[in-house]
């Protein structure tokens, strides 16, 4: 009767709690949103830490079997990282951001000019009419479409510049992540010792492994990637600069980047890279879109395999959610992360169906007697 009580207590609670959370979800995510900003500077230096401790580790490995500066191994890892993150940042920046403005100052331009030509050429092979072709480009330009596609491209400048605007939160959030590198062993020893303590432990076990699940799906995940987006910006900017595309160096940036997000990435890029080159010639524009998959071409049939392979493991459906969800919720960082973070969650799964399997008896045998 007390078991009972108990029970129906707990579902109890647990209904007052869904309750509340339903009533007032504004303001539980409002305070959310508050906490988050309080504790950025600590969110994001870990989450540096996290991503950073990939290159770090291979550094220091390297560092400590060759036996150089002995003691001194994890502090040069963290500057060696630190450094190449910076000139990696500044390079980009300095060669995007001017370039991205000047081409995007001349897409409206350009548009309005080859508009007319293309309504000409449309309705000399007798596509559409003269007055229907006038009263569609009336529509789009009252519509504002050509604006709001420029102003979008415009955007990209800013949102990349905004990235470092809070400089206060940037600073702090490095000296939060060197202190989490640094010390990264203590810090996992008194959290085992914390959850040893609060939590069985079967749980402690099992958070363990999770945790050392998502350290090596990060590491094969970012260091094969990194690689990747070297090469295929590298291809990118001799392609384009041997073919004589404009914009050959900012074109192989973006590509580098976005490569870091499967399957939607590159499409992106080449289509970026199109719009640009299609303000300086349409013809380019077409023979940059070529150029692009031909380098698709032997990126997806000989760096990709070779270079990350199957480090991630994640089926197409799930990488492209992933992808999707994580650039709604944070942008193209959240399009770049959740792909491992997803493959994490996928692997973790498909473990414990195939242990309960294995102990029910169920899964591929019954599958295969029914088949």
């Amino acid at each position: 009767m007390r078991n009972l009580f108990k029970s129906q207590y707990g579902l109890v609670f647990f209904a007052a709690l869904c309750l509340a959370g339903v009533l007032y979800l504004g303001q539980i995510w409002a305070g959310i949103n508050h906490l988050m900003t309080v504790f950025s500077p600590i969110l994001l230096g870990g989450a540096m830490a996290f991503v950073f401790n990939v290159p770090m580790r291979n550094i220091e490995n390297f560092l400590q079997k060759r036996k150089l500066f002995k003691g001194l191994e994890r502090t040069l890892a963290i500057l060696l990282v630190l450094i190449c993150f910076s000139l990696i940042v500044a390079g980009t920046l300095a060669i995007v951001i001017p370039t991205l403005s000047t081409a995007v100052a001349s897409l409206s331009k350009t548009i309005n000019q080859f508009l007319p030509q293309f309504n000409q050429w449309l309705a000399k092979m007798g596509i559409f009419k003269a007055a229907q072709l006038n009263k569609l480009t009336t529509q789009l330009n009252q519509s504002g479409m050509v604006n709001k596609g420029v102003q979008l491209l415009a955007s990209l400048t800013g949102n990349i510049g905004s990235v470092f605007g809070n400089f206060f939160t940037v600073i702090m959030a490095v000296f939060i992540m060197f202190s989490m590198l640094g010390s990264k062993e203590f810090l996992m020893e008194t959290t085992t010792r914390i959850m040893r303590i609060c939590l069985p432990d079967k749980l402690t076990d099992y958070l363990r492994y999770a945790g050392s699940v998502a350290v090596d799906t990060y590491n094969n995940f970012l260091m094969g990637q990194i690689m990747e987006a070297f090469i295929v910006g590298l291809l990118v900017f001799l392609s384009y600069s041997l073919t004589g595309l404009p914009y050959a160096a900012m074109i192989g940036v973006l590509a580098g980047i976005l490569s870091f997000i499967p399957y939607i990435g590159p499409f992106t890029a080449c289509g970026l890279g199109a719009i640009f080159i299609f303000t300086q010639s349409p013809v380019k524009a077409l023979i940059s879109i070529l150029v692009f998959q031909l380098i698709q071409l032997v990126e997806g049939n000989l760096i990709y395999p070779r270079v990350v392979g199957s480090s991630v493991g994640l089926p197409v459906l799930f990488t492209l959610s992933a992808a999707l969800i994580g650039g709604n919720l944070f942008g193209l960082v959240g399009m770049i992360f959740f792909t491992p973070l997803f493959a994490v969650i996928y692997r973790l799964t498909k473990e414990f169906v195939k242990s309960r399997e294995a102990k029910e008896g169920t899964g591929a045998e019954v599958i295969s007697k029914k088949e």
